[in-house]
């Protein structure tokens, strides 16, 4: 089953950083402190407050959500204040569009545009249905099958700026890349999806998802 096989690439990636920081050297610190850019996934990791097990299991169903399109099963992981949605990699709190939990559960019936910002290039507006801007922007992939799945950890691709360390500083997210498709485009039609989680109470939520592309 797909599902095991994406439990296992989470517990490795876990399990090789956790191993690395012991012999680091990296000092125990409490889940609320911010932990330096350079330390990587394994400073996240040195807090052991963090239930990655169940985090790696909200991920997971998140990602097998989008990828059937079962927006019922995805309104249950919504965050209460709402889920934050961005387009490409610079993240901009002041325009990106929140849905609501009743939003996302019935967002394949929802007949009306939203505006999530501008394209890339042309600066036409991407005013689009629920339902069509998740095709395109969030079940556009196979996410489940990523070749590359990086906690905490951000990567400067393509000309955009990536803000997300700035705004997500002590927040738990997964990024899930593909590197290419298609060899003639010598890598520049990468993508990656981005997952940003809080807990309450025990349990994961999700309140941003973003998308990831060459830009121009």
């Amino acid at each position: 089953m797909m599902s095991g096989n994406f439990t296992k690439k989470i517990f490795f990636l876990i399990s090789l950083f956790s191993f690395g920081l012991f012999f680091a050297g990296c000092t125990k610190q409490s889940s609320s402190e911010a932990c330096p850019l350079t330390g990587g996934v394994a400073c996240w990791i040195a807090s052991w407050t963090v239930d990655y097990s169940n985090l790696s299991w909200a991920m997971e169903q998140v990602l097998l959500a989008i990828e059937a399109k079962d927006m019922q099963t995805l309104s249950t992981f919504v965050w209460p204040d709402g889920l934050r949605i961005s387009p490409y990699q610079h993240i901009n709190t002041g325009s990106d569009v929140v849905l609501s939990t009743q939003e996302v559960a019935n967002g394949l019936s929802i007949s009306r545009s939203y505006l999530w910002g501008s394209y890339d290039g042309s600066g036409e507006p991407i005013d689009l249905w629920i339902g069509q801007y998740f095709e395109k922007f969030v079940s556009d992939e196979a996410w489940t099958t990523a070749p590359i799945v990086s906690l905490n950890q951000t990567i400067q691709r393509g000309n955009t700026i990536n803000n997300i360390d700035k705004i997500y500083t002590g927040k738990q997210w997964a990024e899930y890349y593909f590197s290419g498709f298609d060899a003639q485009f010598g890598g520049m039609d990468w993508k990656s999806l981005t997952l940003v989680f809080e807990p309450i109470n025990g349990q994961w939520y999700l309140i941003w998802i973003i998308h990831w592309s060459w830009t121009i």
